[in-house]
């Protein structure tokens, strides 16, 4: 049972997505933070990379240095070698199908971000989706990227997929593409309220998805249908 939100001003049924989980108050993109975000949100965004293996891989930066124990480039190392990497001392770093298994037994959505933007990871379209797939949880999963290659590759992977146009404040054509790809929605930063893309966005049905708001005083002045928070406890009573 959902606890009771704390509305935005124009009250709304605008959706609270964890972003790397409850990363507030847990490391991110771990099993920990993802379990502790569940009672309080509608939605989950995590980042996916490939190991060098071909692993799916759930961590947001293209190298673990930032966030453990270890050094050097995810693509280079093995799922074994990964998994032997700590988290602030006893954490690891997940799979996508340790958290597909969290995932499956609630009702939430969960947002995958394919990290391609800096790097190519050939195949992590086919392998993302056949995962899902897997997992029978086909509809309550979003694709997103800021990379329009690997959203038209997933389009191309599957057609009924669920895709998300990833922007910061909102390019002159980032309507047209999320349209031409069939996505659902926009995932943006708040400066992206009020562009001329916003504006365009707002004469057809795609949604939109705002991060990263942790204060109840930041939530935007129109509405949107989600909003993407590393302080999920601040959105309930």
């Amino acid at each position: 049972m959902r606890l009771t939100r704390r509305l935005p001003p124009w009250g709304s049924d605008m959706l609270i997505y964890a972003h790397r989980g409850y990363s507030a108050n847990y490391p991110e993109n771990t099993l920990s933070a993802f379990e502790a975000a569940l009672p309080y949100v509608d939605g989950i965004e995590l980042d996916l990379q490939l190991s060098k293996d071909g692993r799916l891989v759930v961590i947001h930066d293209e190298t673990v240095d930032r966030t453990t124990d270890g050094t050097g480039w995810v693509k280079d190392m093995t799922l074994q070698e990964l998994r032997y990497l700590k988290i602030d001392g006893f954490e690891r770093i997940p799979t996508l199908e340790e958290v597909l298994g969290l995932i499956e037994q609630s009702d939430v959505t969960l947002n995958i971000e394919l990290k391609t933007d800096r790097l190519d990871y050939p195949g992590i379209e086919r392998l993302a989706w056949l995962a899902v797939n897997e997992f029978q949880l086909t509809n309550r999963v979003v694709f997103s990227s800021f990379n329009r290659e690997t959203l038209v590759r997933m389009r191309d992977v599957a057609p009924h997929a669920r895709l998300a146009v990833l922007t910061l404040t909102g390019e002159s054509d980032i309507v047209s593409f999320a349209e031409t790809i069939r996505a659902e929605a926009i995932h943006a930063q708040v400066e992206f309220i009020g562009s001329t893309a916003w504006e365009d966005m707002r004469r057809t049905s795609l949604e939109a998805r705002l991060y990263t708001i942790n204060n109840v005083k930041d939530l935007p002045p129109f509405p949107v249908s989600a909003i993407m928070t590393d302080e999920v406890e601040r959105f309930v009573k």
